[in-house]
C-alpha cells in the first residue's frame, strides 16, 4: 500500500468519486488513476517545503469536488448504444421486409406468404437482439470451449441425420425448423467461440498442431463432407484470421496454418472431377452452367434506373428470396435503388470495423474480427452474384433476404456486438497510456 493511501481523507475523497460512477468495473482503475494524481500533487508540495500530511490534505484540496469529479468520470464510462449500426440494420430489414413483399406480388394471386414470415422471424429476431445487447458478452468466454465442441457435434450430427436440400446436407430438421447447422450458423458459432479460447500465443508447437488439428482441420472435413464449399472457406478464413490475430510471431504462424490448408489441399483433391466440372460450367457462359450469371446480368442489364416496378416478374431469376434478393430487387426498383443499396452494405461493414478499431478488451476484438469476415463474405458475394459478375453460389445476405433461422441468428449476432460496444467505456484497460483526468 502507498502511503498516501493510508490517509482518510485520502480515501474518503476516492470513495465519493467512486460512488458517482456506475460501472463498477472501472472503480479499482479509477482510484489507482486518482492517487497518482494526488501522490504526484503531494510530493510537489514536500519539495517546496511542506510537511507530509499538510502537503496530503493541501493536494486532496486541489483536485476539486469529488462528486463533480465523479460525475464526469461517469459519463466517461456510462454505457453506450452504437445508434449508427442499429440504424443501418434496421434499415437493411425494412429492405428486406419489402423485398419479401416484393417476392409476394411478383407471384401474382398466388402470394407465398414470405412477407408475414420473415416479418415474424424479424420480431423473434429483434427480442435475441435486446437480449444478448443486455448480456454481458463477458460471461460468455468460460463457455466459448462447450460452445465450440457443441458445435461441432451438430455439425457431426447433421450429416447424418440432416436434410439435404440441393444436394447439400446443410439443415437440421427441428419440428417446423431448418437450421443450417452446417452452414451460416455454425460458422458465426465457431467463430465466436474460437475468439474465447487459448490464443495461438500459448499453445507452443506441438500442442499447436493437436490444437489445429481439432479447430482447424475437424471443420474443414465436416464442411467438405457436407459438400459446402462456400461455407468451408469462410471458415477457414476466420480460423486463419483468428490465428494470426493471437499468434505469437509469423513463423509460428506459418507452421499451424501447414496443417489446414494441407487438408484442404486434400479436400480439393477428393473432389477434384466435381470441382473440374463445376469450373467448365462457370466458364461457359453461354451454355447451362452460366444459366444463372446471365439471368443476373440481364436482368440488371433491363432495369435502367428505376427498374420494372415493384412485384414485376421475372420468372427467369432463380431463387429470389434468397441467394439473388439483390438481382430481384435492382430489377423491380433500378439502378439507383442498388447503388443506394450497395452503400449502405459496405457501410454497415465499415461501422462494424469502426467499432472493432475502438475496442480495448482483446477477447471482444476477435469477436467482432470474427463477425466482420463472416458478414463482409456473407453480403459481398451475393452483392457480386445479384450484380452477374461471380459465379452463383447457395449464400444468402443477412438481414436482407428471406433469412428464417438465419434471421434470428444474424440479429442475435449484432446484439452481441452491441453489447461490446456498450461496455467498450466500462471495462478496465491495462493503466498503461490512460490519459489523465483532468481536474481544473
Amino acid at each position: 500500500m502507498r502511503y498516501i493511501e493510508e490517509y482518510r481523507t485520502v480515501q474518503d475523497f476516492l470513495d465519493r468519486v467512486c460512488k458517482q460512477v456506475r460501472a463498477k468495473p472501472m472503480h479499482a482503475e479509477i482510484r489507482e488513476e486518482l492517487l497518482s494524481h494526488i501522490e504526484e500533487r503531494a510530493e510537489l508540495l514536500m519539495l517546496e517545503g511542506n510537511a507530509e500530511e499538510p502537503a496530503v490534505l493541501e493536494a486532496v484540496r486541489q483536485m476539486g469536488e469529488p462528486e463533480e469529479i465523479g460525475r464526469s468520470l461517469h459519463m466517461a464510462h456510462r454505457p453506450q448504444l452504437d445508434w449508427k449500426l442499429l440504424m443501418l440494420i434496421g434499415m437493411l430489414s425494412v429492405i428486406g421486409l419489402v423485398g419479401m413483399l416484393n417476392v409476394d406480388y411478383s407471384d401474382g394471386p398466388s402470394k407465398t406468404g414470405l412477407f408475414a414470415q420473415k416479418a415474424t422471424f424479424l420480431g423473434l429476431g429483434a427480442i435475441f437482439l435486446v437480449l444478448l445487447y443486455f448480456l454481458d458478452y463477458r460471461k460468455l468466454k468460460k463457455h466459448s470451449g462447450a460452445l465450440f465442441f457443441i458445435t461441432l457435434c451438430l455439425m457431426a450430427y447433421t450429416l447424418f441425420q440432416g436434410v439435404t436440400i440441393n444436394g447439400q446436407a446443410l439443415y437440421l430438421s427441428i419440428g417446423s425448423f431448418a437450421i443450417p447447422t452446417l452452414g451460416n450458423v455454425s460458422i458465426l458459432l465457431l467463430l465466436i467461440a474460437l475468439a474465447g479460447m487459448k490464443p495461438a500465443s500459448q499453445w507452443g508447437l506441438w500442442k499447436g498442431m493437436l490444437i489445429t488439428l481439432y479447430r482447424g482441420v475437424l471443420p474443414v472435413v465436416l464442411y467438405a463432407l457436407s459438400d459446402s464449399m462456400v461455407h468451408l472457406v469462410i471458415y477457414l478464413l476466420g480460423f486463419t484470421g483468428m490465428t494470426w490475430a493471437t499468434s505469437r510471431n509469423f513463423r509460428q504462424f506459418f507452421l499451424l496454418m501447414i496443417v489446414p490448408f494441407t487438408s484442404l489441399a486434400i479436400v480439393l483433391v477428393t473432389k477434384q472431377q466435381y470441382l473440374m466440372w463445376r469450373l467448365e460450367r462457370i466458364m461457359d457462359r453461354e451454355g447451362d452452367g452460366g444459366y444463372v450469371m446471365r439471368a443476373a446480368s440481364e436482368a440488371v442489364s433491363s432495369a435502367g434506373w428505376f427498374g420494372h416496378g415493384f412485384g414485376a416478374p421475372n420468372p427467369g431469376i432463380p431463387y429470389i428470396y434468397s441467394e439473388s434478393v439483390f438481382t430481384y430487387l435492382i430489377y423491380c426498383f433500378g439502378w439507383l435503388f442498388g447503388i443506394a443499396l450497395g452503400i449502405m452494405v459496405f457501410l454497415f461493414l465499415a461501422r462494424i470495423w469502426t467499432i472493432s478499431s475502438v475496442l480495448q478488451d482483446a477477447y471482444a476484438k476477435h469477436i467482432v474480427m470474427a463477425v466482420i469476415i463472416v458478414f463482409c463474405m456473407r453480403m459481398l458475394i451475393p452483392l457480386f452474384m445479384g450484380l452477374g459478375i461471380i459465379p452463383a453460389f447457395s449464400l444468402d445476405p443477412p438481414f436482407i433476404s428471406y433469412g428464417g433461422t438465419n434471421q434470428l441468428i444474424d440479429l442475435a449476432v449484432v446484439g452481441l456486438i452491441l453489447s461490446i460496444y456498450r461496455r467498450k467505456n466500462m471495462i478496465p484497460s491495462d493503466l498503461e497510456g490512460i490519459e489523465a483526468v483532468r481536474v481544473k
